[in-house]
C-alpha cells in the first residue's frame, strides 16, 4: 500500500484549495485509500465547516417508572368515557427537560425523536362480544355461526412536545400527530399519526377454521406477553421553534375504522373497564437536533 504521510488536520483548521488539492493528489496513489490512511489523513465535515455542522443537541432519558425485568411496572387504564385521558409515561418524572432555554430548531435544522419500550395488554373475558365494532360470523360447521372479533383494537402511545415555556405545563401533540380529543367517539385520522407506536389489545381465533372438519363453537383468547414497541419522528420547521420537552403519552383501547374520508382509529369505550389495561417497563427517550449540511 502507499504510506500519506502528512500532518493531520483538528476541527478548527483553517483549509484552502492548495490543502484539498495536496490530499486529493496523495490519495491518488495506488492502494492509498485504506483504514490507515483515511483515519490519519482525511478531511472531514468538523474540519471543512466546524464540528457543530451535524450535531447541535442531543439528550437521552429514561421514560417510565418501570423496571425491566417487570418486577414493578406502570398500569394505563382503558377509557370508558370519550375522550381518553392522556396517561403521561413515567407520571411526569421521566418526560425529556429541554432546560430554560430550550433547544430553538430553525429552519435549516432537523429534530428526530425515538422512544421505546415493553408493554404488556390485559383483558378480561370478551367485553367485545356485543358492541358492533369487529364482529364476524365464522362457519361452525354446523349449519350455524360462532362470532369472533376482527381483533382490530389497540393502545396508543404517542409524543407531545411542550413549546411554550420552561414550566412544561403546555403539552400538544407535535406537528403530524393529533391527540385523539375530537370527534364522537374520540377519534384521529391516519393522515394524522405521524408519532404514534400502536400495540394489540387483545387477540381471539377459533379452534378449528375448517368447517368440513367439524369446527366447534369455542374460541381461544390469547395471552398477550410482553413485547418491545419503539417508535420514531422527525421534523423541519419551516421557521423557528423553540422546544423546551417531550414526553410519551399512553392511551385506548382504540378500533380501526373507515369512512369516505378515510381510515382511522375510533375510541372503543364499550371495551373499557377496570380488567382492561395496559402494563409499561422502563424503555428510553432520545432526541437530536440536528444542522442539514
Amino acid at each position: 500500500m502507499s504510506r500519506i504521510i502528512q500532518p493531520r488536520l483538528n476541527p478548527g483548521d483553517s483549509i484552502d484549495a492548495t490543502d484539498l488539492n495536496g490530499r486529493f493528489t496523495a490519495y491518488s496513489q495506488s492502494g492509498a485509500l485504506d483504514i490507515s490512511n483515511h483515519g490519519a489523513a482525511c478531511i472531514d465535515l468538523p474540519q471543512v465547516r466546524q464540528k457543530d455542522i451535524i450535531t447541535l443537541n442531543s439528550k437521552r432519558v429514561t421514560l417510565g417508572t418501570g423496571i425491566w425485568d417487570h418486577t414493578s411496572v406502570e398500569s394505563v387504564p382503558s377509557a370508558t368515557s370519550s375522550p381518553a385521558t392522556l396517561y403521561e409515561v413515567g407520571g411526569g418524572t421521566t418526560r425529556m427537560d429541554l432546560g430554560l432555554g430550550g433547544w430553538t430548531v430553525g429552519s435549516g435544522d432537523i429534530l428526530r425523536v425515538y422512544w421505546d419500550t415493553s408493554a404488556k395488554p390485559y383483558i378480561t373475558g370478551r367485553p367485545y362480544s356485543s358492541p358492533n365494532l369487529g364482529t364476524l360470523a365464522i362457519d361452525n360447521g354446523s349449519g350455524g355461526a360462532i362470532d369472533i372479533n376482527d381483533c382490530l383494537a389497540c393502545w396508543v402511545l404517542h409524543l407531545q412536545w411542550d413549546t411554550t415555556d420552561a414550566t412544561l405545563t403546555n403539552w400538544t401533540a407535535v406537528p403530524g400527530q393529533g391527540d385523539f380529543q375530537t370527534g364522537t367517539p374520540a377519534q384521529e385520522y391516519l393522515n394524522n399519526t405521524a408519532a404514534m407506536t400502536i400495540v394489540p389489545a387483545y387477540l381471539e381465533y377459533s379452534a378449528q377454521g375448517v368447517a368440513n372438519e367439524g369446527a366447534t363453537s369455542s374460541r381461544t383468547v390469547a395471552t398477550l406477553q410482553w413485547g418491545g414497541v419503539s417508535g420514531a419522528w422527525w421534523y423541519t420547521p419551516s421557521g423557528s421553534v423553540t422546544v423546551y420537552g417531550l414526553r410519551i403519552v399512553a392511551h385506548g383501547i382504540y378500533h380501526a375504522s373507515h369512512n369516505a374520508n378515510g381510515n382511522f382509529l375510533e375510541l372503543f369505550t364499550a371495551v373499557g373497564g377496570a380488567t382492561q389495561y395496559l402494563e409499561l417497563t422502563s424503555g428510553q427517550l432520545s432526541a437530536i437536533h440536528m444542522r442539514r449540511g
